[in-house]
């Protein structure tokens, strides 16, 4: 199986919404975009709530939907439903560490217990034809190697179509530094596609780990909520070009909220703006300062106010300009 992209965002609760990937996907570069994080059984229940979460635009593809439970049965169905939706992979979330999904069992916790994971992995790729795949960390309370590869085995067995490794346990969160050597032993030790997640803050990082370990593809999380034009890096520092971009930071953060405020119901526009603006603050001088004043409103509004205030009296930071790095013919970035 080949990959269609070598670069994924990675799906996040409340982050990888509509509207961010929209923004995404405008600045070009090759990307395979994901939902948020989703309840299969909010999904088999027909949750209104959860009908905007699952929308899918038809310039999204390749698009994955990742769904997280216990219940095999309920996971298989929620599968199916979303295969129905249209979509290139379902995948199984095994590496959110949240205490709120542990304690169902759910997420990293399925890494302790490997035959209710055999369980949802087999109902799972019993229901659906697209593919199949899991995003995982590298255990629930320790990396134990042998482990790891013995657990992504059996996955594999069961049918799995490639693996999303986030090499840290669970019980870290994002503590201490992700192992990418992991990703290279599992990549070793699979004969499916296997792609890194975990710490990229760059296109030089992500085009260098991509050539450490092997690993067929990189997939990048929170920085691509601070820079959503990190895709199209990525693309242009593999193809060994250096272009000088001038990112409108101000009017992405007007956008992307005024995004949101259209595409979401307004009980989702307080949590949903206040996590993006939390990461993408960070491209502001005075970031805590500007997200301080953000968080403090629940409409979308109120925010894109805020916003503008603070650009209005920092106009020499309404945009950044980037060059990045070039890559040698061995593949490393300059």
């Amino acid at each position: 199986m080949t990959l269609p992209a070598r670069f994924f965002c990675a799906p996040m609760a409340e982050l990888t919404t509509p509207a961010l990937r929209e923004t995404i996907k405008s600045f070009g570069g090759e990307v395979v975009l994901c939902s948020e994080m989703l309840s299969a059984a909010a999904i088999v229940a027909r949750s209104k709530h959860n009908e905007p979460l699952i929308l899918k635009r038809d310039f999204e593809e390749p698009f994955v939907y990742q769904i997280v439970g216990t219940d095999a049965a309920v996971m298989a169905d929620a599968a199916r439903m979303l295969q129905e939706r249209g979509c290139w992979s379902v995948d199984i979330n095994m590496g959110c560490s949240a205490p709120d999904i542990a304690k169902t069992g759910a997420g990293a916790r399925l890494l302790s217990d490997p035959g209710r994971a055999r369980e949802i992995v087999r109902a799972c790729r019993a229901a659906v034809s697209v593919k199949l795949s899991v995003k995982m960390r590298a255990g629930y309370d320790s990396s134990d190697p042998v482990r790891l590869v013995e657990f992504a085995r059996m996955l594999e067995s069961e049918g799995v179509d490639h693996l999303t490794l986030h090499p840290r346990h669970g019980r870290l969160g994002f503590r201490r530094k992700a192992d990418w050597k992991l990703v290279a032993l599992l990549k070793e030790s699979l004969g499916i596609p296997v792609i890194g997640n975990g710490d990229i803050t760059s296109p030089e990082g992500a085009v260098a780990r991509l050539g450490e370990t092997g690993c067929d593809a990189v997939m990048i999380g929170r920085e691509a909520v601070k820079s959503p034009w990190i895709f199209m890096l990525c693309a242009e520092l593999l193809d060994g070009l250096a272009r000088e971009h001038v990112i409108p930071v101000r009017d992405i953060f007007i956008d992307v909220l005024g995004r949101l405020r259209d595409s979401l119901p307004p009980h989702l526009h307080k949590s949903r703006g206040h996590r993006f603006a939390f990461y993408y603050s960070k491209n502001a001088y005075f970031s805590h300062e500007l997200f301080t004043r953000i968080r403090r409103e629940a409409g979308i509004d109120g925010m894109i106010a805020r916003v503008t205030d603070y650009y209005d009296a920092h106009p020499d930071e309404a945009t950044i300009v980037i060059c990045p790095a070039r890559v040698r013919e061995d593949g490393d970035a300059l």
